[in-house]
């Protein structure tokens, strides 16, 4: 706790501070009167100046922009083999070839339909020209114990295509 002697050495302190600060002024109220009333000089209109004429470079003699960065033109080689990545994947391309399994074929006049089982134990029927897999497989060819696919794989920046069979799953 703070004594008595030491409150009333503080309140003197501060007062003492307080006093000293509140010293006479005179001179700085003079002089800012003084500068309040001295008369200002006109400021000189900034000068016009005429606009000087654009200068358009040629389009004709086939100059870079030197503004611009340099841009080499790459040839972007077409790879023939390279999947159609712009088209809507399909369902069981979502798994891959392995997790599928040829369970049997379907007829329909003269259009044979694949029967295909997902991992969860669904079945799905596939066509020519559908594709499953995640290597862009498609099937090519259905028979009553095959299914004909080709696979395109990247393999060192190039597309390849490879021939695969599923065979009927027979459950061994």
């Amino acid at each position: 706790m703070i004594n008595r002697k030491q409150k009333i050495g503080c309140i003197c302190s501060l007062s003492l501070l307080l006093v000293a600060c509140a010293g006479n002024n005179d001179d700085l109220v003079r002089y800012i009167n003084e500068v309040k009333h001295r008369k200002t000089r006109q400021i000189e209109p900034i000068p016009s100046f005429a606009p000087l004429p654009t200068f358009k470079f040629p389009d004709s003699d086939n100059r870079r922009n030197p503004f611009k960065p340099i841009v080499q033109k790459k040839e972007e080689e077409v790879d023939v083999n390279a999947p159609d990545k712009n088209r809507p994947k399909e369902p069981l391309e979502a798994y891959p070839l392995d997790a599928l399994k040829f369970v049997g074929t379907l007829m329909q006049g003269n259009e044979m339909w694949a029967l295909i089982k997902l991992p969860n134990s669904d079945i799905t029927h596939v066509g020519i020209g559908n594709y499953m897999g995640q290597n862009y497989g498609r099937v090519v060819s259905i028979k009553n114990n095959s299914i004909q696919l080709i696979e395109t794989t990247q393999t060192s920046g190039k597309w390849e295509k490879h021939n695969i069979t599923l065979e009927l799953y027979t459950g061994k």
